[in-house]
Formats: structure tokens, C-alpha cells, sequence
């Protein structure tokens, strides 16, 4: 970015040398000025300054244009990966959230104003504010992002955020419900099996599916072969939901379901083919926890985090919703199922995902391991450290031997003593 003098004045009375440059906007391609203050006696002094002054900016950069301020960034990166399709709606969506926390303290400082100190003391502010360290990390995240665009697009020569770190996060641990919460769960909800936050906790605490996953299963996801089949996810933006793509490549997948939770739905599958002939509409592949009209309005996961919260009050349950993937995840390698199949399950990209988050999430896994190892002998535990019976067979050494040893033994310690 290359900086022009456009004028030079001297304020009244002072040494101080009111210097105005311009410059081409990178992002929008307008000339834009910005205005300076360098102090000197004479006018080639401000001259020599002035040039000086331009050197260092079209050497080290600075922000675009007085204007430009870390809000305007946000939202000049926000629309761009927007329109460049490299986020998803609804990550444009918690991106928005993100930025208003950065705004709160920050937004209004200038790009070239932006320092180290800056930032470092932002973070500070947030966490005397009582953020929590990934509260503060996401946001940071994000301006480092935006910060990196910025350089992309010569707003800046370096990014400030490459020189701070966030606050470390603890490791969250796995919340799981035991085996009896688990059960008392499943049983309280399929006492009323039709409504759809019953039908979305049976999903979540069998199948191990996400939220948008399973907000996003239509009725033609329901396989003869006992299985349902994941394809699509229901996300949120800003005006609404929208149907996107599972989170990655291997989150499309088909899961065997429970027979008898697949044999209820194969029953709500049909009632509501007979429902549509009854009243004489097309049955048109309806959301399963949606409404069952022609033109079906999938259950919103908003709503499905709102309900949950109501039951697990009510039924005195301390877990959220996404608690339940975690309670499917970590029985399921309790039980010794193998890895790659628990991954290939839940959707993970990689098998390392899921070791990172379930090794050591149930202690009864560590006892499932110990009946596995046994079972990789053809012999019988029993049978390997069998001790003898009583009396089963002549003692190695006679009473006389065993009392010479014992009398040597006592001439050993009396000498070791009488030294």
C-alpha cells in the first residue's frame, strides 16, 4: 500500500504540522486520506518528517483509512467468507455472536492502533469480566482470522494476534450418565413416545446423534434393514433454520437402531401414510420429529435445547442435550466395542477424535478391558493360577533342613551384629 502527501499546514502558534496522505482502499479500491501530526521548527524540517513519516508506513503498514475500525473488519470478513461460501450459514451465524463480544471492548480501536498490548489487555477485560477461557478463546480466534485478511489484503504487514495467547483452557470432562440415569431416562420418555423431545432423547441416547442430525431425519431415512440413515442436518441462522450438510464427510452415515425403538417408528411411519390418505393429501417424505404435513417444518434445535432443559429439571437429570451423545459414546466403549466402530458411529472424521474425548471417560471400560484380555486365552483363569490343596503334595524341604537353614541364619546375624 503505497502512501502520497496530499497537503502540509501548520497549526497556529505551534511546532506541530498537520500532515494529510492518501492512499487506494485495497478492499473497495476508493482514495481515502488520512491526517498526521509530526512536530518540527522549520517547514523542511516537517518536510524531512513528513517523508520519513511515509516511508515507515509504506514500509510497516498501517489500517486503511482513519475509519477503519475492528468492527467494520469483522463485518468486511464476516460478508466475505459469507459470499465465498466458505462458512456455513450458521457458523456465519455464531461467527455474528462472537464479533458483538469483540465489539463490546474493542470494536471502536482503529486497525493501526491495534497493538500487542491491546489485545492482550482486551483478554484481560474479559476474563476480570468472568469469561471463561473458551469463551475468550473463540472470539480470539475469530480476530485472528480477520486480522490474517486483513494482511492478505495489505491492511496490515502484521498480525498482532500471532504474538498473544489466549487463556489455556482446562479440559472439559465427559459428562455421562451412569447406567441407571441413562435407563431411568429411556423409560421416562417412552411413556409418551409421540412427543418429539421423547423422540429426540431416545435418538441421542441410542443412536449417539447430533442435535441438527437428528432435527433433520425424514421418514425415507428409515431403512428396511433395521437401520436409519444420516444425511442432512438442520442448522440456524440469522431470519431461521435451513437444511445443510452433516459436519463432515464421515458424518454421513447409517446406524442400526434398537429393534424396538425401530419397530415404533415403522408404526408412526405408517400412521402418518394413513393419516395423509385420510384426509386426502400426498404423503411427501414429512421430518420425523417435525409436523406431518405436506409441507413439513422440521423440529427446530433451538427448541429441542429449550424443551430439554424443562425435562431434565423436572425430572432432576444434571446433563444437557449434547450430554447424551457423550453417555451413547462412552457405553458404548465401556462395553468393549471396538474404536473405529465407535467412531464410525458418532460421525468422527477420525479415530483420534474419539480417543481424545471418550479414553478416559467411564472407569468401567478399564474393567470391560480386563474381561477382554481373559478372553483372549482358551485356558480358564482358574485353571492358569490354580494354587494346591492342603496336603496336595510333599513339602520341598524336610523339618531337619529347615532347621539347620534357621540355625544358620542365626549364626549369620550374630556375627553381622558382633562387628
Amino acid at each position: 500500500m503505497t502512501y502520497t502527501s496530499r497537503s502540509m499546514r501548520r497549526r497556529r502558534d505551534t511546532d506541530k504540522w498537520e500532515v494529510a496522505l492518501s492512499h487506494s482502499n485495497p478492499l473497495t479500491g476508493e482514495l481515502e486520506t488520512t491526517y498526521h501530526t509530526v512536530t518540527a521548527k522549520t517547514e523542511n524540517q516537517a518536510r524531512k518528517k513528513r517523508d520519513e513519516l511515509i516511508r515507515k508506513l509504506n514500509l510497516h503498514g498501517a489500517a486503511c483509512a482513519n475509519s477503519e475500525t475492528v468492527r467494520e473488519l469483522l463485518d468486511d470478513f464476516i460478508a466475505h467468507k459469507e459470499r465465498s461460501g466458505g462458512i456455513e450459514q450458521s457458523t456465519a451465524h455464531y461467527y455474528r455472536k462472537d464479533a458483538r463480544t469483540i465489539n463490546r471492548y474493542i470494536g471502536d480501536l482503529r486497525l493501526r492502533d491495534l497493538t500487542i498490548a491491546s489485545i492482550d489487555g482486551w483478554m484481560t477485560d474479559m476474563e476480570a469480566d468472568g469469561l471463561a477461557p473458551r469463551s475468550i478463546a473463540k472470539p480470539f480466534r475469530l480476530l485472528k482470522q480477520a486480522l490474517k485478511f486483513a494482511m492478505a489484503n495489505d491492511l496490515l504487514t502484521k498480525n498482532p494476534c500471532d504474538y498473544c495467547k489466549p487463556p489455556k483452557q482446562q479440559r472439559k470432562k465427559v459428562n455421562a450418565l451412569n447406567k441407571a440415569e441413562r435407563t431411568r431416562m429411556l423409560e421416562l420418555v417412552r411413556d409418551n413416545p409421540t412427543i418429539p423431545i421423547n423422540l429426540a432423547i431416545q435418538f441421542a441416547l441410542t443412536t449417539g446423534m447430533r442435535r441438527g442430525e437428528i432435527c433433520g431425519l425424514r421418514w425415507s431415512d428409515l431403512n428396511e434393514d433395521g437401520t436409519i440413515s444420516v444425511v442432512r442436518a438442520i442448522g440456524e441462522a440469522k431470519g431461521g433454520v435451513y437444511v445443510k450438510d452433516p459436519k463432515t464427510t464421515g458424518s454421513r452415515r447409517t446406524i442400526p437402531l434398537l429393534p424396538r425403538f425401530y419397530a415404533y417408528l415403522k408404526a408412526m411411519k405408517a400412521d402418518s401414510e394413513n393419516t395423509a390418505a385420510r384426509f386426502g393429501f400426498a404423503f411427501r417424505d414429512p421430518y420425523i420429529l417435525g409436523t406431518q404435513e405436506p409441507e413439513s417444518k422440521p423440529y427446530q434445535p433451538t427448541r429441542l435445547t429449550r424443551e430439554f432443559k424443562t425435562f431434565r429439571e423436572t425430572n432432576g437429570f444434571d446433563c444437557q442435550f449434547h450430554d447424551l451423545r457423550h453417555t451413547f459414546a462412552t457405553m458404548m466403549i465401556a462395553s468393549g466395542t471396538d474404536v473405529r466402530t465407535v467412531a464410525s458411529w458418532l460421525g468422527h472424521s477420525n479415530v483420534s477424535e474419539t480417543l481424545n474425548t471418550y479414553a478416559e471417560a467411564d472407569p468401567d471400560a478399564k474393567r470391560a478391558a480386563v474381561k477382554t484380555v481373559q478372553e483372549c486365552f482358551d485356558i480358564e483363569e482358574s485353571e492358569m493360577f490354580k494354587l494346591s490343596e492342603p496336603n496336595a503334595r510333599e513339602p520341598i524341604y524336610s523339618v531337619e533342613e529347615l532347621e539347620k537353614m534357621l540355625e544358620e541364619a542365626r549364626r549369620r546375624e550374630f556375627k553381622r551384629n558382633a562387628c
